[in-house]
This record gives C-alpha cells, sequence and structure tokens, in this order.
C-alpha cells in the first residue's frame, strides 16, 4: 500500500485532471508535460492497484488519453510493470494501453 487515503486521494486525483487537463496542450516543454503525465499515472496506478477506486474507469479513460494524445508508447514499460498488480476487471480494461500499434 502507497498509504494513500483512498477517499481523499481519488478525490484530489479527480480535482487535479479537471485543473491540468486544459493546460496540456499548451505546456511548450514537453519534457515537464511527460513528468507531470508520469506522475499522474503513478498515481493512478496505486489507487487502482489498491481496489479503492470508486470508479475505476475514468482513471482507465484518462490513461487511455493520455497515451493517444501526448505520450504514444513512452509509458508502456511503466504500464506493463503495474498491469500484473491490478484488479482483474481494470488490468483487462488497460491490456491495450500497452499493446504496439501492430499488435
Amino acid at each position: 500500500s502507497s498509504g494513500i487515503n483512498a477517499e481523499y486521494g481519488e478525490s484530489q486525483v479527480v480535482y487535479i485532471f479537471k485543473l491540468v487537463s486544459p493546460f496540456l496542450r499548451q505546456w511548450r516543454n514537453g519534457t515537464q508535460r511527460k513528468q507531470i503525465l508520469y506522475s499522474l499515472y503513478q498515481v493512478m496506478f496505486s489507487l487502482l492497484s489498491e481496489n479503492s477506486a470508486s470508479n475505476p474507469d475514468l482513471f482507465v479513460d484518462f490513461m487511455y488519453f493520455i497515451k493517444y494524445i501526448y505520450v504514444g508508447d513512452e509509458f508502456k514499460s511503466m504500464l506493463e510493470r503495474h498491469l500484473p498488480s491490478l484488479p482483474t476487471n481494470v488490468a483487462s480494461k488497460l491490456k491495450f494501453c500497452g499493446a504496439d500499434k501492430s499488435d
């Protein structure tokens, strides 16, 4: 367990999504944007692996959004590392997030 209080952590992550999402395209520094998105991915994995998210589909959707709009396959190794620790229903939804275009 990462020590994140489930209710507090989830609501805070959703709040951060709402604050950050409109500005992602406007960030000129791609490295900073990827660092922020990488951190968000880590927090989402933590919440999802604890099976404490009341709406896991929200996080799954945001992870796909990040992949297809901003990072492509750059987070693939992180996804593959965390996939086995996720609940089966969440892992099955994210399995294509880590797939190559040729898969």
